[in-house]
């Protein structure tokens, strides 16, 4: 293998990659990154054997081949290399790159390319394109609320759902939910959908900022797979995932249908006070008390860390109620929201509550409905 590539490219490539292989794995070939210098250019591959990165990026390919070295030692080194042409070869079963015109080189042991796991062939059952920017908002928007527990492994995913006319993306760990919708016609995503590991979202997502076209997806539920391809500018990057196996939950059984009382605010003037506040609040719990009355908010927490409240101004005219919210949640809900105000859906203390932007999102073809469930305050009663 002999190839000369520019040190961005490299870097690009090998960083793109990094992102999917693993931090702790028995098998020392799960920790590389496998470089084929192929006659479209240098594809670097990374995996855990759940999710699988691989991007194309160009480069003088001068004869093909095949190493496998340490990921994050080699990315480490390509970062830092200064920019302009490099050489990289295969000699001696060691990886060496030289740079800057004979000003400095590094080499890196292989391990046998053989061994490294093959890309599974992905054939599809249902493909559809989106706008990179658009899947990077849906993202965005909704995996947030994906659980991190492995009592419900469903749920450490976003489920992506099709019908009615548009796309939806939702998540859920049983104590908030995000549901982002994009209208459009995805012929071949049913309303089960399919539920993607939000770890795959993450590389997706990266993928998704850095498109110059659309990210073309593929979905093959009966082999349990799922693949991303997007074209960011001269580089083609690949994502391969398995999906979690469901069914998911019927999410919208718990959407409340009616809450009548309404609070609306600046989301801004929300998000300090909680920030704030939640600097007393328990590391475990992270509770923060909501008082709503008529024309303002009160958001306080005391514990053995201190006390403290703020107050914001509020458009609420019903009866006054206190509520206790986890601040992290809550900060998570107001950030994926991109409007200047936010409207609270509610009904009693202990009951779920609907978070909405007011007013139309900054893409018109596009939904965000967010709940939150309420803790138990110290003081509540029944």
């Amino acid at each position: 293998m002999e190839l000369n590539i520019e040190q961005s490219d490299l870097a690009f490539a090998v960083g793109r990659a990094l992102g999917s292989v693993s931090t702790r794995s028995p098998l020392p070939l799960l920790s590389c990154i496998l470089l084929e210098a192929e006659k479209d250019g240098l594809r670097v591959t990374g995996t855990d054997l759940d999710v699988t990165t691989s991007v194309l990026a160009p480069c003088e390919v001068k004869s093909p081949g095949r190493a496998a070295v340490s990921a994050r030692h080699f990315h480490d080194v390509a970062r830092k290399i200064p920019r302009g042409p490099l050489s990289v070869a295969l000699k001696d079963q060691q990886c060496e790159v030289r740079y800057g015109r004979g000003k400095g080189w590094s080499r890196f042991p292989t391990q046998d390319p053989a061994d490294f796991p093959r890309t599974p062939e992905l054939k599809a059952e249902a493909s559809l394109k989106l706008d990179g920017d658009a899947l990077g908002r849906l993202v965005a928007r909704s995996a947030y609320a994906a659980s991190t527990e492995e009592t419900r492994p469903q749920l450490n995913g976003v489920l992506l759902q099709g019908g009615d006319g548009k796309i939806a993306f939702v998540s859920t760990d049983g104590h908030r939910l995000a549901r982002a919708t994009h209208q459009g016609t995805f012929a071949g995503l049913s309303k089960d959908g399919v539920i993607i590991p939000s770890r795959a979202l993450q590389a997706v997502s990266r993928g998704a900022e850095d498109a110059t076209g659309p990210v073309e997806i593929e979905i093959a539920a009966g082999k349990n797979q799922a693949g991303f391809a997007a074209q960011a500018g001269a580089y083609r990057i690949q994502i391969l995932t398995r999906l979690l196996e469901g069914p998911y939950p019927n999410y919208e059984q718990v959407i409340p249908r009616s809450n009548p009382k309404q609070l609306k605010c600046r989301r801004a003037d929300l998000m300090e006070a909680v920030d704030i506040v939640a600097s007393h609040a328990d590391n475990v719990t992270r509770q923060v008390r909501f008082s709503l009355r008529r024309g303002r908010l009160g958001v306080a927490s005391a514990t053995e860390l201190g006390a403290g409240e703020h107050q914001i101004e509020a458009s609420y005219d019903a009866d006054d109620m206190e509520i206790g919210y986890n601040a992290g949640y809550m900060l998570d809900i107001l950030r994926s929201i991109p409007t200047e105000e936010v409207a609270f859906h509610l009904n009693t203390a202990l009951s779920a509550g609907v978070v909405e932007p007011v007013g139309a999102l900054p893409q018109p073809d596009e939904e965000l409905l967010c709940l939150i469930m309420p803790l138990r305050l110290p003081d509540a009663v029944g």
